[in-house]
């Protein structure tokens, strides 16, 4: 009977408070790997432990593709180069990816709990700005004993998807008064640690997040849409115009210098598929293909670790296969939201929004920077394809859920 209580009360604990974990990990990374890797781990096998009795709250049209995806991934393994390493790297995808599914069970637990999820996100994405601000004097004055590097420093890679929560939770409570004086003022302080890391790829992330915030959130026009991504980028050349720059590094291939190789590194792989097309070398296996992720820039030879693409990286590692299903599952998570999307309220269009603005910026960004197995997309992203599910999912929690935030 012990055991069958201490059971019930983990389960409960898990879909009463565990189930916000995602929200603490960008804050997490702070503090290193080590602790980043083992919350979400606890987090996954906890939520393993419970989720059989809410298994009934798991669309199959979404979870169908997402085991498919994780057996098609593993498939890729056995002919692998280095099989242990990738073994390796497929659990700690599949660890990380559970969010998808234990976000969407945990959301139908309660109709409140999309907002204090909101809310949670908001709280510690502010925690994780603030951190790191408070951490730039350490870099930037070389108390860590390195001269001052902000493109291996600096973490900026989170700050895009945390952003349309910092400005979803000021629209929604803050005074109409000072609302967009404060949202400006965050989108101020993001975009300035964003340039000072020479994250062209996170600036990209950024500006797109903000459109589809703006579009679908805040529903402005797309000529108001436009001029606030135009003004961005154009602050962000004026504040440090360096990186916009890398052109001049080597003027006989402008193209590869401005994009710091990445469309070599893309030539290269196109120029060279795997010789298993529909399984690829194998997940975690992309750094064997040594002269594929080699290029030459401005005279000196450059080694990288993967494609700086999700979906290439995802094709070379896993094939055609692991491709096709990767943009299934977004996909299907996408087209069942647009199916439902006039259905829904005023302000489930808006909670919608800001999740849609962060896959969008974890998306753009991916396209020049992450992996596939990244942090912010086998974690992140599937966190917000979890929450993408639960409002356009068939299964919804009782009546009374349009009671949150509606503002305009």
């Amino acid at each position: 009977m012990k055991v069958i209580a201490r059971y019930d009360w983990l389960r409960g604990a898990f879909f009463r408070w565990g189930w916000l974990t995602p929200a603490v990990l960008p804050l997490t990374q702070l503090g290193g790997r080590g602790l980043f890797n083992a919350l979400v781990n606890l987090y996954a096998l906890w939520g393993l432990f419970s989720i059989w009795s809410r298994r009934d709250r798991l669309d199959p049209s979404v979870v169908l593709p997402y085991l498919a995806l994780l057996g098609v991934f593993l498939l890729t393994i056995p002919g692998s180069v280095d099989p242990i390493g990738g073994l390796r790297t497929w659990m700690g995808f599949a660890l990380q990816s559970l969010t998808l599914l234990l976000t969407l069970a945990a959301l139908r637990e309660s109709p409140t709990y999309s907002d204090r999820l909101l809310n949670g996100m908001a709280l510690f994405g502010a925690l994780t700005l603030g951190g790191l601000y408070l951490l730039l004097p350490y870099y930037a004055l070389g108390a860590s004993g390195q001269p001052f590097n902000p493109v291996m420093q600096l973490r900026e890679d989170n700050l895009p998807f945390l952003l349309p929560f910092l400005l979803g939770w000021l629209w929604w409570y803050s005074s109409p008064r000072w609302r967009y004086g404060a949202m400006a003022s965050v989108t101020a302080l993001v975009l300035a640690y964003v340039v000072i890391a020479e994250g062209r790829a996170a600036l990209l992330g950024l500006i797109v997040g903000l459109m589809v915030f703006g579009g679908l959130t805040l529903e402005w026009q797309i000529r108001r849409i436009a001029g606030l991504a135009a003004l961005i980028l154009a602050v962000g050349i004026a504040i440090n115009i360096g990186p916009f720059r890398k052109a001049e590094l080597d003027p006989a291939h402008p193209l590869d210098a401005f994009t710091a190789g990445r469309t070599a590194l893309w030539r290269q792989a196109l120029a060279n598929p795997p010789m298993q097309p529909w399984l690829g070398v194998g997940i975690g296996n992309g750094a064997h293909a040594g002269e594929v992720l080699r290029f030459d820039l401005g005279g000196e030879t450059h080694q990288v670790k993967h494609l700086h693409n999700f979906l290439l990286d995802s094709w070379y590692e896993t094939g055609l296969l692991g491709l096709s299903l990767l943009i299934a599952l977004i996909s299907v998570v996408l087209i069942r939201l647009a199916r439902v999307w006039r259905q829904l309220s005023m302000a489930d269009r808006q909670r919608a929004g800001v999740w849609l603005a962060a896959a969008s910026a974890l998306m753009t960004a991916g396209l020049l920077s992450f992996s596939y197995t990244s942090r912010q997309l086998s974690c992140y992203l599937f966190f917000c394809l979890g929450s993408l599910s639960y409002f356009g999912g068939s299964v919804k929690p009782p009546a009374g859920h349009d009671t949150g935030p509606d503002k305009r």
